[in-house]
């Protein structure tokens, strides 16, 4: 998929698209456009305006349903195109993003890091979760790969999601995700308590928790 084409950007952009997105990427069938107003809470004309621009944005695709075929309009039934080819929507996308931070680096990795903070403190709450269980729970969430390393105060993020977009921008990238975890520290009582360690090793970066729980 050709994600460079602005109208995955415009797609993408609108909180609703995404969220059709997602259901039709959880499903295990194809949905028609009732059933996806239905899970949404959308009504169904918008529903069908919003899945014309994920389907020519090349997120969505789109087939008529043979088995209800006769006399009236066909149904239309939609399904979420593979992860992988979402994903390279997504990094499009970020990279966009990223040039809108200014050209500072300091003043970049400050926005980035306060937007991360504000978009993880509306988070879910984890209560009674050790903060080491929540960073790997969320590192899984936000597309990474953790792993817990030996003595329990560090934890390893392979498989970057954004890889490209951090080599090329880390100020923004690494910036958002070390917000992130400021918001996840702050949430469990223990403000400063996880610092974020960029491309610590070839592929990868390391979460280390600057105190211990006991």
């Amino acid at each position: 998929m050709e994600s460079s084409d602005p109208g995955v950007h415009r797609a993408l952009a609108a909180p609703a698209r995404r969220v059709l997105l997602a259901a039709l990427t959880e499903a295990a069938e194809p949905l028609d456009s009732r059933r996806l107003a239905e899970l949404t809470g959308q009504h169904v004309t918008t529903v069908r305006h919003h899945l014309t621009a994920l389907v020519e944005a090349g997120l969505v695709r789109v087939h008529r349903d043979e088995a209800t075929a006769g006399p009236g309009r066909p149904r239309l039934l939609y399904t979420a195109v593979p992860a992988r080819e979402q994903l390279a929507a997504y990094q499009e996308l970020v990279e966009v993003l990223a040039l809108g931070y200014g050209t500072d680096p300091g003043a970049r990795a400050e926005r980035a890091e306060r937007a991360g903070r504000e978009w993880g403190a509306a988070a879910r709450p984890q209560d009674e979760v050790p903060l080491v269980a929540r960073v790997m729970a969320e590192a899984e969430r936000w597309g990474f790969e953790p792993e817990l390393r030996a003595d329990g105060t560090e934890v390893a993020l392979h498989g970057c999601p954004f890889l490209r977009n951090a080599e090329r921008h880390p100020e923004v990238v690494c910036a958002v995700h070390q917000g992130l975890l400021d918001a996840l520290a702050e949430r469990a009582g223990v403000p400063g308590a996880l610092r974020l360690h960029p491309f610590a090793g070839p592929r990868v970066c390391t979460v280390s928790l600057v105190v211990r729980e006991d």
